[in-house]
């Protein structure tokens, strides 16, 4: 069954929060490991967060795992490649809204995708807490707090490539990337969105960095309706696409037209797009490598009322 947003849109505010650790924050290990690795000289992003608790996930063995961060604990879902090369990618994946980490596992065969890309995948769950699932709609920290100390985690235990990092999400995690995008801008290679976006639900800021952004939604019935409000993902994407567009990222636009549900062709779009990325880089993909109902985005589009 395609999973399908909940959302109920209450206040629909997005707070710009600063990044963890400030001047404690840890340097950057860009993915260079011996004296005969070139320096890399191109942009570099953020320094790593110090841990808020001091704690990371135990990486002893994949699947699901548990740690503190911010005061509360955490689940988290991780696969990587068996043999765990260096300089490995990483690519964050969040659930919608009702759904959990496993599902995403499940839904995009992230297991073995962790194998075919040679990446490390985070699948973090929500708080049984947060009404929304992530905070993408109000002022908490919670979410944005466990995402730097999971990339200072990963960083620490696997020696990860950092100008590889990637986000993608469906519908409330595709919310939540989105947020990460324009919040987090500075530690993403790139984002997939599948039915994400900005205005009426978040509000865009330029990105700290520039990247390409591939943009998924299903046409004019992508909504969700309940409790008297509806969420238009095909005004909040080509929104999205349009701020991006301005600030001048490489935009990817894909109208599956099959509503507010993951195309088939998912999957293909995450192994194409995402570990193909790099921080701070023109983007790579050629259109032609994606959906046929992809295209290149020029900013013509004008997002519906």
């Amino acid at each position: 069954m395609r999973p399908f947003l909940a959302l109920a849109v209450a206040p629909l505010l997005a707070c710009t929060q600063p990044h963890v650790g400030g001047s404690d924050a840890l340097p950057v290990d860009s993915g260079a490991d011996s004296a005969t690795d070139s320096v890399d000289t191109g942009p570099q992003p953020a320094a790593l967060a110090t841990l808020s608790d001091g704690e990371c996930p135990d990486f002893s063995a994949m699947g699901s795992s548990k740690f503190t961060s911010d005061g509360q604990e955490r689940k988290v879902m991780m696969y990587w490649p068996a043999a765990r090369p260096a300089n490995m990618p990483v690519v964050f994946v969040w659930h919608y809204l009702g759904g959990t980490a496993r599902d995403m596992v499940n839904i995009f065969d992230l297991q073995g995708y962790a194998e075919a890309a040679g990446a490390v995948v985070i699948v973090p769950e929500a708080l049984s807490t947060n009404q929304f699932e992530w905070d993408f709609w109000n002022s908490g920290t919670a979410d944005v707090t466990m995402y730097d100390d999971l990339r200072t985690c990963v960083s620490q235990e696997f020696g990860v490539n950092l100008k590889k990092v990637s986000s993608t999400g469906m519908s409330a995690g595709a919310l939540w990337t989105s947020w990460l995008a324009i919040n987090r801008g500075d530690t993403l290679s790139t984002i997939l969105t599948f039915s994400g976006g900005t205005e009426p639900v978040i509000t865009y800021a330029s990105p700290a960095s520039n990247f390409p952004a591939l943009l998924d939604y299903g046409g004019d019935s992508d909504q969700f309706s309940g409790g008297g409000v509806v969420v238009n993902f095909e005004q909040t994407t080509i929104n999205f696409a349009n701020e991006l567009y301005a600030d001048g990222h490489t935009v990817m636009l894909c109208d599956h037209n099959l509503g507010h549900t993951i195309p088939p062709e998912g999957r293909a779009q995450m192994d194409a797009w995402l570990t193909a990325q790099t921080y701070g880089e023109p983007n790579t993909v050629d259109v032609s490598a994606l959906s046929s109902y992809c295209l290149a985005y020029d900013g013509s589009l004008t997002a519906p009322a």
